[in-house]
C-alpha cells in the first residue's frame, strides 16, 4: 500500500506518464478527462498530476460548507464546480465560463462525476451586451486581455455581473479570469458574498492593480486568511453579508 502524494506514488505516476496519456484522472475524488481536443499537453500533465488548480481545490474543500451558494467565474473545464456540487447540491453552483470551446468538456466533466450545476456561456461584467474575449492555445491562458500575439479574439456574451449577484444571492464567491480580476471587481455589489477564493495574476496586472483588489475586498469588510494564503490564490472572508 502507498501512501498518497508519498514518494512511491508519484515515481510511478511519473513511469506511467512516459508510457502514455491515460484516458482519466482522478483529482480530489472528481474523474477528469485526459484525451480531449480542448486539453493541451501541458494541462494533460498538470491534472495527471494532481497540480491542475489544486490550490483553489483545497481552499474551497477547506472552506465550503453546506448552506453555501457558490458562483464560480471562469469555470475552465468544470473540475471546481464539480467540486461545489458534490458538497453543496447542484441548485447551489453556478458556473460561468466565457470560453465556448470548453462547454462540450464541462458538460463531460460533469456527466462523468454525477453532478449537474447550471453553467452559463458568457461572461460577467459590468452591463449586459458583446465582449471582445481572447483564445489562447492552452485555454487557461485565454482571457479579456490579449496574452500573446496568436491569440484569437472572438466576440462571447456578456451578462450583467451585478444583475447576476442580485438574482443568485451567492455566498461563496470563486474568481480565476486571468487577469480579468480587475475590471471584475472594480465597483461591484457583493452584498450576499461572505467567501471568495480569488486567483490573482500579477504577471498580466501587475502588483499595483493585485494590491488594488484585495484593498477594495477589505474595504468592503473582509479579511484576508493568512492560513489559506496558497502563492497567487488568496482566501477572504466576513462574518456576515453586508
Amino acid at each position: 500500500m502507498f501512501k498518497q502524494g508519498g514518494k512511491a506514488e508519484k515515481r510511478l505516476k511519473r513511469l506511467r506518464w512516459r508510457f502514455g496519456v491515460p484516458a482519466y484522472a482522478d483529482n480530489r475524488g472528481v474523474r477528469l478527462p485526459l484525451r480531449h481536443p480542448a486539453i493541451t499537453r501541458p494541462i494533460q500533465k498538470d491534472i495527471f498530476f494532481g497540480g491542475y488548480e489544486s490550490k483553489e481545490a483545497e481552499l474551497v474543500q477547506l472552506k465550503i460548507e453546506p448552506g453555501d451558494v457558490v458562483m464560480e467565474v471562469g469555470a475552465g473545464i468544470g473540475f471546481l464546480s464539480a467540486l461545489c456540487a458534490r458538497a453543496v447540491g447542484n441548485d447551489r453552483v453556478f458556473a460561468y465560463e466565457a470560453n465556448p470551446q470548453l462547454m462540450a468538456v464541462i458538460r463531460h466533466v460533469h456527466d462523468l462525476n454525477g453532478v449537474a450545476p447550471t453553467v452559463i456561456n458568457a461572461m460577467l461584467g459590468e452591463g449586459a451586451g458583446e465582449r471582445e474575449f481572447f483564445l489562447e492555445k492552452d485555454y487557461w491562458a485565454s482571457s479579456l486581455i490579449r496574452g500573446s500575439a496568436d491569440a484569437q479574439a472572438i466576440l462571447v456574451p456578456q451578462v450583467d455581473r451585478d444583475e447576476e449577484i442580485r438574482r443568485i444571492a451567492p455566498t461563496f464567491l470563486i474568481v480565476d479570469i486571468e487577469g480579468g480580476e480587475y475590471e471584475f471587481f472594480s465597483n461591484m455589489d457583493l452584498t450576499p458574498v461572505r467567501k471568495i477564493c480569488i486567483e490573482t495574476h500579477p504577471h498580466v496586472l501587475g502588483n499595483r492593480r493585485v494590491s488594488e483588489i484585495l484593498g477594495w475586498l477589505i474595504a468592503e469588510g473582509f479579511s484576508l486568511d493568512f492560513s489559506c494564503m496558497r502563492k497567487n490564490v488568496y482566501f477572504l472572508y466576513r462574518e456576515h453579508a453586508a
